[in-house]
C-alpha cells in the first residue's frame, strides 16, 4: 500500500523479517579426500566447525538513536484523545526478530501498553521502572510472574542491566491486545523520494530508509495523563491466543521488560495543533501598537514605532521613538555610509518634538556585538589594515610603473567567518530580542505577525559592525572604499526580506514545525497553484525563545502555511466526544486520499478501557472495500500494511494570509 505527499511516496509493508533469527549458529565444513591408486588412506576427512551468534534486541532499553519518532510527543499537552500512540524505530526488522508465541513468524514481539492515571486505585500501584541485572531477571523473584528465559549465548551476560516494572494483573488484563490483534499493530513504512533517479548515488538512495512502527490499540485518557511503555511479550502468548499470566490472581504482580517509555497529557480539546493556531491573535497583522487617537502619533505607530525612555548624553531623561528591524512595510529611507558615530544617525520629529533613535541604536548595536566577539573584531581590524595597505601599493604601482599581471593581484580576500558574521547580521541573527520586539504589546501571547525587514536598519547595523578601528576622518574615507569594494560586507540591495514572528505554545509543544511562505495571498485553497504564487526561499527559521519563532523569507511573503513534519503522520480514529460510545473511522484509497462517504464503525474490545478491537475493525474495513459502496473489490487478506494505511491521520496545516 502506498500514499504520496510532497514529492514523497510512503509505502506500507506488512513486515520485514530478519535474514536470520536471533540465536547461536554452527557451521560445519567437511571434506573427504581419496584417490584411485590407494596412496591416500581411505576415509581421511578434514573438517572445521565455526560457531557464531546473531543477537537481536531483547532486554536492553532502546537508545535515542534507535528511535526515529514517537507520537504523541513526550511531555506534550493537547487533544490526543482520538490518537493511537505509536513508536517508530530505525531498524525495520526489530518487531519481528522474536516471537510473541512459540513460532509466530509474522507477529511482533513488541507491544505498546498505555496506562491512564485513573486506572490505579493508589499511586503506589502505578508502573515504576527499576533496573535489574539479566541474571536476576532470568532467576525470577518470589511473588512476581515472569517467563523462564535462557540468555542468548555470548551476546547476553548475567551482569548486564535491563529496565522492568511490576504491575498487578487487574490493571493490565483488560488493556493487553489479544494475539489476533497483534497481527495488525506493527508494520513497515518506507519513504521514497520520487525525485531520486534510478542512477542515484548511494548517499541519495540511503535517504529511502525503512522504519518499523508499533501502534497501540488503546486510546489515551481524555482530560488526563497517559503513560506508554514499549514492552516485550516474547513467548508470553499461549496457543489459544490469550496472554499467559502463569496462573496469577488479580492482586499478583506481572513483570514486563520495558524497552522505551514516555508520557503525554490530554487536557483541553481546544489545545490541538490546529485549534491553537486558528485562535492566534492576528490583528493587527504587523507588529505595531494599538491605534491612537492622536493622528500625528498614529503615523509613527502605524510604522511600528514605540515610545521608550531615552537617556541623553548630558544626563537628562526624555522619551524618544524607536522601531526595530521588523517593520510594518518597506521603507524608502537611505543614508550615505559610513557614519562617523551613532549620534550621526539620530533623527528629530518636529511635530511631536521627539527623537527617533532607531538607526542610531542599530549602528551602536552592530558595533557592540562585533566588539563583544573578539575573534571577529580582531580579524576584521587586521583585514581592513591589510586591505588598505594593498590598495595603496596598487595605487603606487599604477602611478609609477606599467601594471604587470603579477602586480595586478586582487586585494586580500575577506575571511570566511567575517563574511558569515555580516551575512548573519543581515538575517538578524544574534540580535537581542528587545531590539527586535521592544514592547510586549507588539507580540502578545498567542499571536502571529507579518513583517518586512527594514533594510536601512540592517545597513546601520552592518555599518556599526564595520566601524571597528574607525577613529579619524581618514579612517572613515578608507572604510568607504574598503566596504564598497567587498560585497560580502554590504546588504544585497535587490533582496527584499520579509517574514513572520509567532509567539505561541505551538512553538514549544510541537518541535520541528515546518513553515512554507508564498508571494501571493490565497486564503481558501488547500494548496497554492504554481500559476498563483511562488514558494519563497526560507533563509532563517529559529526559535528565539521557548515559545517564539521567527521565519525570514527572500521575497515578499503574503501567505504562510504552518504544519508538522510528514513523520508526524500518526494513527487514530475520527474525533469524538468524551462520552461517545460510538466512534468512526474514514477510509483512504491506495494513494492515501480520504474517500468521501467511507465512514465505518470502530468496535471495542473493552469500552471502559478504550481498547479497540483491531481484528473486527480490520474486518469492517475489508467488508466496506468489498461492498458496492467501496467499489466492489475482492480483498481476501487484509494485512497490517493495509490496516496501517487506513488508520493513518494526516498532518495538520493552518494557513495565514497577510492583510493588505
Amino acid at each position: 500500500m502506498t500514499t504520496t505527499t510532497s514529492g514523497q511516496q510512503v509505502k506500507f509493508i506488512q513486515y520485514h523479517q530478519p535474514a536470520l533469527e536471533s540465536g547461536e549458529y554452527h557451521i560445519k565444513v567437511e571434506q573427504t579426500i581419496s584417490d584411485t591408486k590407494g596412496r591416500i588412506p581411505e576415509g581421511i576427512k578434514y573438517q572445521k566447525e565455526l560457531i557464531f551468534s546473531v543477537i537481536g534486541e531483547r532486554f536492553e532499553p532502546l537508545t535515542p538513536q534507535d528511535i526515529y519518532a514517537v507520537f504523541p510527543p513526550p511531555e506534550s499537552l493537547g487533544d490526543h484523545s482520538n490518537v493511537l500512540p505509536h513508536i517508530t524505530v530505525n531498524r525495520s526488522t526489530l518487531p519481528w526478530e522474536r516471537y510473541p508465541g512459540q513460532s509466530d513468524e509474522n507477529l511482533t514481539w513488541l507491544v505498546l501498553l498505555l496506562f491512564w492515571d485513573s486506572d490505579f486505585e493508589d499511586d503506589d500501584d502505578k508502573p515504576k521502572l527499576k533496573t535489574i541485572t539479566l541474571g536476576d531477571l532470568v532467576a525470577g523473584e518470589s511473588g512476581v510472574k515472569f517467563p523462564s528465559y535462557t540468555l542468548d549465548g555470548v551476546g547476553q551476560t548475567a551482569d548486564e542491566n535491563t529496565s522492568v516494572f511490576d504491575i498487578k494483573k487487574k490493571y493490565v488484563a483488560d488493556i493487553l491486545p489479544t494475539k489476533a490483534d497483534i497481527a495488525y499493530i506493527s508494520h513497515v513504512r518506507k519513504a521514497e523520494d520520487l525525485t531520486v533517479s534510478e542512477d542515484a548515488t548511494p548517499e541519495e538512495a540511503e535517504e529511502e530508509k525503512e522504519f518499523a512502527t508499533v501502534v497501540c490499540s488503546r486510546l489515551p485518557q481524555p482530560n488526563g495523563t497517559s503513560y506508554v511503555h514499549l514492552v516485550s511479550v516474547e513467548g508470553r502468548y499461549k496457543d489459544d491466543g490469550t496472554f499467559d499470566f502463569q496462573g496469577a490472581g488479580d492482586e499478583d504482580l506481572i513483570r514486563f521488560v520495558s524497552l522505551a517509555n514516555w508520557s503525554f497529557s490530554c487536557v483541553d480539546p481546544k489545545q490541538t495543533f490546529s485549534e491553537i493556531l486558528k485562535n492566534l491573535n492576528r490583528t493587527p497583522s504587523t507588529p505595531r501598537l494599538p491605534v491612537n487617537e492622536n493622528s500625528t502619533a498614529e503615523k509613527s505607530l502605524a510604522m511600528g514605532y514605540v515610545p521608550l525612555s531615552h537617556s541623553l548624553r548630558e544626563g537628562s531623561q526624555t522619551v524618544s521613538w524607536y522601531h526595530g528591524p521588523l517593520a510594518t512595510g518597506f521603507h524608502s529611507d537611505t543614508y550615505e555610509f559610513p557614519a562617523k558615530a551613532a549620534d550621526e544617525l539620530l533623527r528629530y520629529d518636529p511635530e511631536l518634538g521627539l527623537f527617533d533613535t532607531s538607526y542610531a541604536a542599530a549602528w551602536q548595536l552592530g558595533r557592540m556585538l562585533t566588539l563583544q566577539n573578539s575573534t571577529i573584531a580582531t580579524s576584521l581590524y587586521n583585514w581592513k589594515r591589510a586591505f588598505s595597505q594593498r590598495l595603496k601599493q596598487l595605487e603606487n604601482i599604477l602611478i609609477h610603473l606599467p601594471l604587470t599581471p603579477k602586480q595586478s593581484a586582487a586585494p586580500i580576500d575577506l575571511p570566511l567567518y567575517v563574511f558569515k558574521w555580516f551575512r548573519d547580521l543581515e538575517l538578524l541573527k544574534g540580535i537581542p530580542f528587545n531590539y527586535l520586539v521592544p514592547d510586549e504589546k507588539l507580540l502578545p501571547s498567542e499571536s502571529i505577525r507579518f513583517f518586512c525587514v527594514d533594510s536601512l536598519w540592517v545597513d546601520c547595523l552592518q555599518d556599526g559592525a564595520f566601524s571597528i578601528g574607525r577613529v579619524t576622518g581618514a579612517d572613515v574615507t578608507e572604510d568607504s572604499v574598503t566596504r564598497s569594494s567587498n560585497s560580502g560586507l554590504t546588504r544585497s540591495d535587490d533582496q527584499k526580506l520579509t517574514g513572520i514572528i509567532m509567539r505561541s505554545q505551538v512553538v514549544a509543544g510541537w518541535p520541528g514545525l515546518l513553515v512554507d511562505g508564498y508571494d501571493t495571498a490565497v486564503a481558501d485553497a488547500d494548496s497554492i497553484d504554481e500559476t498563483e504564487g511562488n514558494l519563497l526561499p526560507l533563509l532563517r527559521m529559529e526559535k528565539l525563545a521557548k515559545d517564539v519563532l521567527i521565519c525570514i523569507f527572500k521575497g515578499e511573503v503574503k501567505t504562510v502555511d504552518i504544519h508538522q513534519k510528514p513523520e508526524a503522520m500518526h494513527s487514530g480514529v475520527d474525533p469524538f466526544g468524551i462520552d461517545d460510545t460510538e466512534i468512526t473511522k474514514d477510509l483512504r484509497n491506495a494513494q492515501g486520499e480520504l474517500i468521501v462517504g467511507s465512514q465505518i464503525s470502530v468496535p471495542w474490545n473493552n469500552f471502559d478501557t478504550r481498547l479497540i478491537n483491531f481484528v473486527q475493525l480490520a474486518e469492517n474495513m475489508k467488508t466496506w472495500f468489498n461492498s458496492s459502496s467501496g467499489g466492489g473489490g475482492s480483498v481476501d487478506n487484509f494485512t497490517s500494511a493495509q490496516f496501517g494505511l487506513q488508520m493513518m491521520e494526516g498532518v495538520q496545516k493552518v494557513r495565514f494570509v497577510k492583510e493588505e
